[in-house]
Parts: structure tokens; sequence; C-alpha cells
């Protein structure tokens, strides 16, 4: 029970050193009006993180992995046309929404008292951020070898249960502790002229976060569509 204590808190410790999360993380909290929000990203991380982790530990990762190979192999055109479709769309949405915001770019703009014009704060509720913190997590776990290697020896413990959830539950805190430190030491340099600074940078490029997310996406499933369809 030690040596899994220890290897849990081991693992989680360098899987949480993790400089695209605390880089996200940064730019969403320089980026949104309301700081606390940014607990509700956290916690899409730490959610998908948990789930993701007992469906790989259980199997059920494995099945739908199985469930969605045969449906491929059944029904090929339909399933790779439909990528094909979605990546279309996707597509076509990220290059209308980047085109819209080089448009809008100058209306999220104020005069401040000194007659410069400075850039509002964007405000992101609380489910898109959640959201976005899951999706990430989901996408980062395919390189998560500490959590897969942590995964794995507990797995030949085979430990009952309660024990397994509260394990999981201990990588879990471990892995978004560091995003936990940077909020708090955020918040303390408020209004400082440093965040000042970096809220100004990050400002510049944040609108095209969303924008570029989705084109992207969309190149991808139209490329992997296609791909299988020839």
């Amino acid at each position: 029970m030690w040596i899994l204590l220890g290897t849990t808190i081991t693992a989680s410790f360098f899987d949480s050193l993790n400089p695209s999360a605390i880089a996200q993380q940064m730019m969403l909290q320089a980026m949104v009006k309301h700081k606390r929000h940014i607990w509700f990203f956290i916690l899409g991380i730490g959610t998908a993180n948990f789930v993701l982790g007992m469906a790989i530990y259980y199997g059920i990762a494995a099945w739908i992995s199985r469930l969605l190979s045969s449906l491929t192999r059944a029904y090929p055109l339909y399933i790779c046309g439909a990528e094909l479709t979605a990546g279309l769309v996707c597509l076509a949405a990220g290059i209308c929404l980047v085109i819209q915001t080089r448009k809008s770019c100058g209306q999220g703009e104020s005069v401040g008292e000194g007659g410069e014009r400075v850039r509002t704060t964007a405000q992101l509720a609380p489910l898109p951020l959640f959201l976005m913190g899951a999706a990430f997590c989901a996408v980062e776990l395919t390189s998560a070898l500490p959590y897969f290697g942590f995964l794995a020896m507990m797995a030949s413990y085979d430990p009952i249960a309660p024990v397994v959830v509260g394990l999981t539950l201990v990588y879990d805190f471990m892995y978004m502790l560091p995003l936990i430190l940077l909020y708090f030491g955020y918040s303390r340099l408020q209004g400082t002229a440093l965040i000042v600074r970096l809220e100004r940078i990050l400002g510049k490029v944040s609108a095209y976060i969303v924008p570029g997310a989705v084109s992207l996406l969309g190149g991808v499933l139209a490329v992997y569509g296609t791909s299988n369809l020839i």
C-alpha cells in the first residue's frame, strides 16, 4: 500500500509539470474578467483526468475504442463521410470566426483616462472554461506516460475499488496542484506592472484562440476522413 501511495505521488508530481497546461491557464487567466472563473477550467482538467483514468483502468475506454473500430469497419462510408463533413463545417466556421474577429478587433477597445485605447477584457462563461479544460486534458492524456505507468502499476496490485478511487483522487489533486498554486500566485500579483503588461500582450492574441482551435480541429477531421475514404 505504501509503495502504491509513493508511486502515486511521484508519478503525479512529474505529470503535473506540464508547461502547456500552465501556459494555457496563464493565457485564460489574463484574458477573463472574473478571475475566479478559472476554477472551472481547473475543475474541467481534474474531472476529465479522473474520469478518463477510471475508464482506462476498468477497460471502458478500450471497449469504446473497439466499438468505434467495428462501426468504422461495418459502415466505412458513413463514418468517414461524417468525419469529412464535420471537418469541413468546423473549418468553414473557424475561417468565418477568424474573419469576424479581425473585423471586430477594434470594437473591443475603450478609451482610457489618458486618451489611449485600452482593450477590454474578454468574458468567458464557466461552462466554456470547464469544457476547454476537459478537452485539453483529453488531448494531453495521449502523452501522459506517468499516468499510464501509475495505472499499470496499480493494476498489477489489483486493489479494491475504494483504494483505486482514492489513489486516483490523490493523483488528480497532485496533478492540479501547480494550476491551483498558479491561480493564487496570479491573484496575489494582480494589478502589478508585470501582470498588466502580461495581460496586454496576451490580450492581442487571445481573440484568435477559439477560431484557431476550431479551424485546426476542422482540418484534422477533414484530412482524417479523406484519408480513410481513399
